[in-house]
């Protein structure tokens, strides 16, 4: 069972004008392409995000892509995705205990994802010494597989919570952290435009536990999840290391693909859930941007209450990448009635084009 989730955020807010203000002094030296970016803002969906720079700032101290110097290399962001990944996923698992109750020592298995950074002895071994966990907690670390990788850890929860042939399945502790920000790419190319007007940094973490004697609080029963990658999709969505952080590839062909193939194929996979639309209770849709949650809603036939959720996300935080769907599941979780038994869909893409899909049942 999911028992809680909580939640982690850097300490820089910008809003979507003042960020379009800034990527346009570092990108726009034509006006074609400050108009592309002060269309891209308008029409995102966003109203603010969160940020690990302060280059939004006023008067910052330090600007981490100072104008007029070499762009900080793939080593220097690094460097500060170690740094600021520890400080976030150490404050959102420490919530995460203090809400639930369970202390760190409870934990048997432990799943960290992100997308956005690398660093060796990673994130579990950090979370693992800071909080004292059992020397002999499981790891497992996700990386690389984009916003989709949260629902892909829901799924080693179901492993880890079916694989004990009727022995109590280890509590399992899972947090993901993205750091987007640190890959800001100025080259004025639609892809880098859009990439830098919707990505964002974020932090959540999820306890998982199949113990009858739980706290009171929202919790939701994880009962199954599915993959689908669709064809000749791998330039649709790309993640490459460059020498100067990483580089996206999202193509204007995206929307129209998730209306035409990934919603059909979503209403297939509720099909053979021998599930109907109308008996989802509760959608939680990656917020992957205006456009995504545009060709979602149309091609699911959902109303605009059922896409509330994810918009809100995306209007206060932006795209977290993998954080976004459990900062989604929150938002339902605190402002949404989820009664015994409903059930609440969560999906989210990856690169390539893949989909993840995740059912829980109200408890």
């Amino acid at each position: 069972m999911l028992l809680n989730i909580a939640t982690a955020l850097p300490p820089y807010k910008v809003s979507q004008a003042k960020a379009a203000e800034e990527l346009k002094k570092r990108m726009a030296e034509r006006p074609a392409v400050a108009r592309m970016i002060d269309m891209a803002a308008v029409h995102s969906g966003i109203d603010s995000r969160y940020v690990v720079v302060p280059d939004a700032e006023d008067d910052p101290q330090k600007r981490f892509y100072a104008k007029d110097v070499p762009h900080p290399g793939t080593r220097q962001r690094m460097q500060e995705y170690e740094k600021w990944s520890k400080e976030l996923t150490v404050k959102a698992a420490g919530d995460l205990f203090e809400k639930t109750g369970f202390k760190p020592s409870d934990i048997g298995r432990l799943i960290t994802i992100s997308c956005t950074g690398f660093f060796a002895p990673g994130l579990d071994y950090h979370l693992m010494k800071t909080f004292g966990m059992p020397a002999c907690t499981q790891r497992t670390n996700i990386g690389f597989m984009g916003c989709a990788a949260s629902i892909i850890g829901f799924t080693s929860v179901l492993e880890a919570m079916n694989s004990q042939k009727g022995n109590p399945a280890p509590n399992t502790l899972l947090v993901s952290v993205e750091l987007c920000s640190l890959h800001l790419q100025t080259e004025a190319s639609r892809d880098n435009i859009l990439s830098n007007i919707i990505f964002a940094d974020g932090c959540a973490a999820a306890l998982f536990s199949d113990l009858s004697a739980l706290p009171r609080n929202p919790r939701l029963e994880l009962l199954a999840t599915r993959s689908i990658l669709f064809d000749n999709s791998d330039e649709l969505m790309g993640w490459k290391i460059g020498d100067y952080g990483f580089e996206m590839l999202l193509s204007s062909e995206l929307p129209n693909i998730i209306l035409k193939e990934a919603a059909p194929a979503l209403l297939r996979i509720i099909d053979g859930m021998n599930l109907s639309k109308s008996s989802i209770k509760h959608w939680a849709l990656h917020p992957g941007g205006r456009a995504i949650l545009d060709a979602m809603q149309t091609g699911l036939g959902l109303t605009d209450r059922e896409m509330t959720p994810s918009r809100t996300v995306l209007k206060n935080y932006g795209n977290m990448s993998s954080a976004s769907i459990l900062f989604v599941m929150k938002e339902l979780l605190e402002n949404s009635e989820i009664k015994k038994g409903d059930i609440l869909l969560a999906a989210a893409f990856g690169p390539g084009l893949t989909m993840e899909a995740a059912f829980f049942r109200g408890v």
